[in-house]
């Protein structure tokens, strides 16, 4: 099961994801969390389930490609969510992946990890960007995902649904 979790920036999305990875028995992946500076965003880490970290992106940084003000960290995408994913594949796991975004996409190891995690049978819950390029809305069309729209109304209901949808819940 492929399920792709949408919805507004800020409703909630990556905490499903973080409060699914809590229901599960075996789970393997990566959420993204903020780096905030005295109450202002500066950028993003990737944090893998098993407690890996890295920058995904930063503000105001060189090198890299650009998303906006920010930029992305291709060696902590290739060495910390590209794995994280493929361990999934390899032991069973269900596939956590926060998110399929516009700077995560900027990688192409992560690109084919999400498209091997797709195509692996092993259960995928990621969330995916509202807006994007080629690779996002070809994620988003094809035939073996359900997509599930985030919302305020249904976000805390949400990880329970789906851990019982993937056989690892309550």
């Amino acid at each position: 099961m492929n399920v792709l979790l949408t919805g507004v920036p800020g409703v909630g999305k990556t905490t499903v994801v973080m409060k699914l990875a809590g229901l599960i028995d075996r789970a393997s992946g990566f959420f993204t969390a903020e780096i905030r500076v005295r109450g202002r965003r500066t950028g993003f880490l990737i944090k893998t389930l098993d407690g890996r970290e890295a920058v995904l992106a930063k503000r105001a940084a060189t090198g890299g490609p650009r998303v906006g003000p920010y930029a992305v960290y291709l060696d902590g995408l290739d060495t910390i969510a590209v794995p994280a994913i493929d361990a999934g594949i390899q032991t069973s796991c269900v596939i956590l992946i926060d998110e399929i975004g516009k700077m995560e996409v900027k990688s192409a190891a992560f690109r084919a990890a999400v498209t091997r995690a797709l195509e692996s049978g092993r259960d995928v819950v990621a969330t995916l960007g509202v807006s994007g390029g080629p690779f996002m809305k070809s994620v988003r069309e094809r035939p073996d995902i359900s997509l599930v729209e985030v919302t305020r109304e249904n976000r805390d209901g949400l990880p329970a649904r789906l851990a019982e949808l993937i056989g690892g819940g309550p």
